[in-house]
């Protein structure tokens, strides 16, 4: 007798372990690990569940042992190392079992349904098409059919039901005589059809690049080595990771490329379809259910062998993985904002270890603790100083507001950027205007009484939004950006019913506003979220920017990094303090990565490049040393300013953030578990000498899309005790049972919202 253990597909801890199942007759040798099953459970009928392991003998009374009831698939879902991933992603991010695989299964098999899509083609089956339009009676549809599969030979059945109307009855009457076949085929969904693989020659490598290029294929070879391939903007890192690829391919193997921002993927995935044609799979977020069924698929079968996309194309089921690529690896994007928080960083490593193949994280502007850790040797530093052609990085010029306000300009545009713009608009080149903030006036107060409108079911000043894109209601709307709630604007303060409302604070679409005043005529192009929810809207507006259809492209930090237009020449950063004013540890370094990245969107042909950044705190070292494109200044500046406050990566740091509609619950919630966790740091040696700081508190923001909030903060030395007092942070999470009280946990939060 056969038996096969089988997680379930039930995210509870109560049922976090694998439960024995007997292998029936007729499934003997058609089972393997990682294939989906259903099974009955409990007092559920039938749930879905996945093998994990074998065995020839039972550990419970054999009456009590269910059958498997079916296949689904034939073929196993979960590869090997994906399995031993989950577990690993159990323990690392103290999450069930059942939640780790479920990232790496596609929700539509999830849901036990197949998501293949079929088409209806009409095919001819005489070989003289001639012949056969002798024999049926002129003008009639049968021969319209005919005489249009002569110019194809097949076609969908759709696309003549488009054109001729109603054919059911003249096609019945063709497939009788034997003349065309109707059959079904399935039809594979590809993301991006527009980016028709276009062959391109390979590029000659420049010193500097073919050095990092040697490093990395050496560590491949190896099986071993990751690297952290720092690179300023513009040095050519891409063409580095497309040889190192290709590479890794001719190895056998296969490889994955993250990128931290799907506004990238159309750019990034036509260049790689130009030089590895259909063996690119894409995977993300906003691709439909059926696309990313289709993709994964491809991926499974051996079809794709280099995935590009977002965060979650980690988990793609890639076989004898070579090369994990994670470009701007630096980005927070890559870290998962519900639990299990993983982060791709990670995870990707992890990966690596178990396929025997290796990480490289690339960035103009490494973390301060990814570069930490190089420094300690996890990773091998691989530098890249020069931009392509000796290209000099653009100069950026500060503007400092408070001046500017002093002397009369309340514009958003600084006068320098104003004239820079003129002067770019005039020679007929591009410009960028980056400002991470979108929506036209960000606060709404009432000069009478001081009050700001804030949104009814958060604790957050809302959005003034000028245009209707996305709007329920229309334009001229006041919107939350943390609920989604609107209202219209109002005409007098809601508090104290005074008429004189002002609006401050610029947005981007204020941003496109003022282009339009300033300079008539000139056609811009806005990208931020409200511009960016349909579907496929990432690439056309980067592609009618790329056509030069616009002169002017504006946008939050989707713009910020990785695009590639040769003809901008000059970048606006409307605003460099916003990150500034984030109350969390990484604000600093955040202002320093998106200053320099967003800095080299310009002059990246041989027309040079300008950047004018503009400041109310010009002086401070995140911005100075990002001007002066200096990355070891402020890495050391900025380690200092951690270790002093024993911040990562000095320190680890633990939220527990508990949500409810009533106040006293999540107040109440907060506060046993506090006591609880404070009881059992008293009690054990080592604990209190680990807590550096054990308090709760309300939230920053103190309420969200009607959720009252109040956090535990826990930030603990780095020793031995460490990993026990986190265990024990997540053991009492995990013991956690309200069903009226939400919880979310991080590990080293980087916003303390």
């Amino acid at each position: 007798m056969q038996y096969a253990l089988v997680l379930t597909d039930i995210t509870n801890h109560k049922t976090d372990r694998v439960f024995t199942y007997r292998v029936p007759q007729e499934l003997s040798g058609s089972i393997s690990v990682g294939m989906r099953v259903v099974v009955p459970f409990g007092s559920r009928k039938f749930v879905d569940g996945y093998v994990l392991g074998f065995s020839d003998t039972a550990d419970i009374d054999e009456s009590r042992i269910k059958p498997i009831a079916r296949l689904p698939e034939a073929y196993p879902i979960l590869l090997p190392q994906q399995i031993q991933l989950a577990y690993w992603i159990k323990e690392q991010y103290h999450t069930v079992l059942a939640q780790a695989v479920r990232l790496m299964v596609p929700s539509v098999l999830r849901k036990s349904t197949a998501g293949e899509k079929s088409v209806s083609v009409v095919r001819l089956t005489v070989p003289e098409v001639q012949e056969a339009l002798r024999a049926v009676r002129p003008g009639t549809k049968k021969q319209a059919i005919l005489e249009y599969l002569s110019g194809c030979t097949e076609c969908a059945k759709s696309e003549l039901a488009q054109k001729f109307g109603s054919i059911e009855q003249p096609l019945k009457q063709l497939c009788a005589d034997g003349i065309v076949t109707v059959e079904k085929r399935r039809q594979v969904r590809s993301p991006y059809k527009e980016l028709t693989p276009k062959h391109t020659e390979w590029l000659s490598l420049k010193r500097e690049q073919q050095a990092a290029f040697e490093q990395i294929r050496d560590a491949i070879d190896r099986g071993n080595g990751d690297i952290l391939l720092h690179g300023v903007t513009g040095s050519g890192k891409t063409e580095v990771y497309m040889r190192a690829i290709r590479h890794a391919l001719e190895s056998g193997g296969s490889a994955i490329m993250l990128i931290p921002e799907i506004s990238l993927t159309p750019q990034t995935v036509g260049r790689f379809r130009e030089r590895f044609g259909r063996s690119v799979a894409v995977l993300h977020s906003a691709l439909g259910a059926g696309e990313r069924y289709d993709e994964w698929q491809r991926i499974r079968s051996g079809e794709a062998r280099v995935v590009v996309g977002a965060r979650s194309a980690i988990f793609a089921p890639c076989a004898n993985l070579k090369l994990i690529i994670i470009d701007e690896a630096h980005e927070s994007s890559y870290i998962a904002g519900s639990h299990p928080a993983y982060s791709a960083v990670e995870v990707a490593r992890k990966l690596a270890r178990l396929h025997g193949g290796i990480l490289v994280l690339g960035s103009a502007t490494p973390s301060v603790e990814q570069y930490y850790s190089a420094q300690q040797g996890e990773y091998k530093i691989v530098n890249m100083t020069t931009r392509i052609n000796g290209r000099a990085l653009p100069r950026i010029e500060v503007v400092d507001m408070a001046a500017e306000l002093a002397s009369g300009n309340k514009s958003v545009f600084s006068r320098q950027l104003y004239k820079e713009l003129q002067d770019t608009v005039e020679h007929g080149r591009q410009a960028i205007l980056f400002l991470n903030r979108r929506g036209h006036s960000t606060v709404v107060t009432c000069r009478s009484c001081g009050e700001t409108v804030k949104c009814p079911n958060c604790d957050i000043a809302m959005t003034y939004h000028l245009s209707q894109i996305n709007s329920v209601g229309g334009a001229n709307r006041l919107r939350c950006h943390y609920c989604g709630s609107e209202m219209p604007y109002p005409k007098v303060c809601p508090s104290c019913g005074s008429k004189y409302i002002k609006f401050m604070g610029a947005g981007t679409e204020k941003v496109e506003e003022e282009c339009e005043k300033l300079l008539p005529g000139v056609r811009t192009l806005r990208m931020d979220n409200d511009t960016t929810r349909g579907k496929d809207s990432h690439y056309h507006i980067l592609s009618a920017f790329a056509k030069g259809e616009a002169q002017i492209l504006i946008g939050t930090q989707m713009i910020a990094k990785g695009l590639d237009f040769p003809k901008v020449s000059l970048v606006g950063i409307v605003s460099a303090d916003t990150m500034l004013q984030l109350p969390d540890y990484t604000s600093r370094e955040k202002t320093f990565s998106l200053i320099t990245q967003v800095a080299g969107r310009a002059g990246r042909a041989d027309t040079g490049g300008t950047v004018i950044l503009q400041s109310y705190t010009p002086k401070h070292y995140a911005i100075a040393d990002a001007v002066a494109y200096s990355y070891e200044e402020f890495y050391q500046r900025d380690l200092e300013q951690r270790r002093r406050g024993m911040y990562p990566p000095f320190s680890r740091m633990l939220r527990l953030v508990f949500m409810a509609e009533d106040p006293q619950e999540a107040r109440s919630a907060c506060y046993a578990y506090f006591l609880h966790l404070r009881q059992e740091i008293i009690k054990q040696a080592g604990y209190a000498e680990t807590a550096l700081y054990f308090n709760m508190m309300t939230a920053p923001i103190g309420r969200i899309r009607g959720q009252y909030r109040y956090q535990i903060l826990l930030k603990m030395r780095v020793n031995e005790f460490t990993e026990a007092l986190t265990d024990k942070f997540f053991e009492l999470y995990n013991q956690y049972d309200n069903d009226r009280v939400y919880l979310d946990v991080e590990v080293n939060p980087s916003s303390l919202y």
